[in-house]
């Protein structure tokens, strides 16, 4: 197994150590670096988006090229104000340093900064989506070096506690006025579309256990009488799902039509079980994207952790219904996302979920099921967040990271993206170095992870 490192904050960090810092990436197994946000000085922003608290200058790494927008017939972002000719210098010496080491460079946020685009909703309207393939084009023809760049969104929500909204998106807010166009477009009727949403949101106030024990556990003919036996309602999850892979393959397009060289491009969504309901259909992405990376985040609480979004549907539901067992709400997100916690039958049963049947089961099926959709098992890279504060959420443990490895090379998986560099702690180096290279040993290495924090 081999990994990519993700330097997704806090550029300088690397840039002003990086001979020693991929050398000792290389000895652990790190074969690719993932760059991105291109922006400086972001190791620790505060409420000024424009200067960190260190003092450092919050700035672009490149100005755009005006040529490549007037091209695809869009406005070019302004220029950043500060232009730090000796960072930019820097990041690109960095950049080639990694493939000079036979590591694969990619770019992440590759349209951040994307200029102006037009009035309709940004998954259909085709100025913004000009707009966006012309950030991109910019930013991989300014960076030769690169193989690629990676998506992270746009995604469909996929959390139903309102609490959590502004973590991530709360998918009953999920059809605004908007998308009526777009709908009608794919073929989809808007109105009926949000009629079905308001009868599910009806239905979710409203369950029994009579009628979860009835049909929770009955397949997929049980789970659509479950759910209002409502042929609506899956018009609606269809629609997600034809919307993103449109977006998706619009951009690929765009892409490849613009550059004149071979470019890689992935993207990535929430773990398989999920990843449906935000929109993402594997094996159609892996038609035209050249890998996928499904977010191996099983955490509890914080965003995008495993455990913690089946928590939050099982604590709303139970909001929702008192008359509701806990047992009986993972019936119901069993019926919809096929998700068996072993061991888990109560609140406090989430606490200790992390167990070694987890990570025999879950972490084991939801990384089959990934390789399941593509035809070359390097085509699926995972992010992978644990350490001391993964996503705002409990921390995994070193011993959890290793269960999680395992469990995942068993299954077939080659390679992962570690999210990300600033936060990797010594445990974590550790095993991850002695499952992809050589393990570290920090008393005869020059270097230690910095395990930062850095969010």
């Amino acid at each position: 197994m081999k990994l990519w490192m993700d330097v997704m904050r806090d550029l300088e960090s690397v840039m002003n150590d990086h001979e020693r810092i991929l050398d000792a990436w290389g000895e652990g197994g790190v074969d690719g670096v993932v760059f991105g946000p291109l922006v400086f000085g972001t190791a620790k922003l505060g409420k000024d988006t424009h200067s960190a608290p260190s003092g450092d200058i919050v700035a672009e790494a490149y100005d755009p090229n005006p040529a490549v927008y007037k091209r695809l017939g869009v406005e070019a972002p302004a220029a950043p104000e500060h232009k730090l000719p000796e960072k930019r210098a820097l990041l690109e010496k960095t950049m080639t340093a990694a493939k000079d080491r036979g590591m694969q460079v990619y770019i992440m946020y590759a349209d951040s900064g994307s200029g102006p685009g037009g009035d309709g909703y940004y998954m259909h309207d085709d100025k913004t989506m000009a707009a966006r393939v012309a950030r991109m084009v910019d930013v991989l023809e300014h960076f030769p070096m690169a193989d690629g760049a990676v998506m992270d969104g746009p995604e469909w929500g996929y959390e139903m506690a309102p609490h959590h909204m502004n973590h991530r998106s709360y998918f009953f807010n999920d059809l605004p006025p908007e998308l009526a166009t777009m709908a009608a477009d794919l073929g989809y009727d808007y109105k009926a579309m949000v009629a079905a949403k308001d009868r599910l949101f009806e239905l979710f106030h409203n369950f029994d256990p009579a009628r979860v024990r009835l049909h929770a556990r009955g397949g997929l003919v049980g789970a659509h009488q479950l759910f209002g036996a409502d042929p609506d309602l899956m018009a609606w999850l269809s629609f997600r799902v034809d919307s993103l892979t449109r977006y998706f393959r619009r951009v690929r397009e765009g892409i490849a039509a613009e550059l004149d060289r071979p470019m890689r491009l992935g993207c990535g969504p929430r773990s398989a079980a999920f990843a449906p309901l935000c929109g993402y259909d594997f094996a159609q992405l892996a038609e035209f994207m050249d890998f996928l990376l499904p977010k191996h985040y099983f955490f509890h609480r914080g965003f995008d952790g495993f455990i913690g979004t089946v928590y939050r549907y099982s604590q709303t539901l139970c909001e929702w219904n008192p008359g509701l067992s806990v047992a009986e709400t993972l019936d119901i997100v069993q019926a919809l996302f096929g998700i068996v916690l072993p061991g888990v039958e109560d609140m406090a049963d989430f606490e200790t979920a992390l167990s070694p049947e987890f990570f025999q089961q879950v972490a084991t099926l939801e990384t089959k099921r990934a390789l399941a959709a593509v035809d070359d098992p390097e085509r699926i890279v995972p992010w992978l967040d644990t350490g001391r504060f993964p996503h705002d959420g409990d921390p995994m443990s070193s011993r959890d990271l290793k269960m999680l490895l395992d469990a995942a090379d068993e299954a077939g998986l080659r390679r992962f993206n570690y999210h990300h560099q600033g936060n990797l702690s010594a445990g974590e180096w550790v095993v991850i170095s002695d499952k992809c290279g050589t393990r570290w040993d920090p008393r005869k290495s020059d270097w230690e992870p910095t395990d930062e924090l850095v969010l």
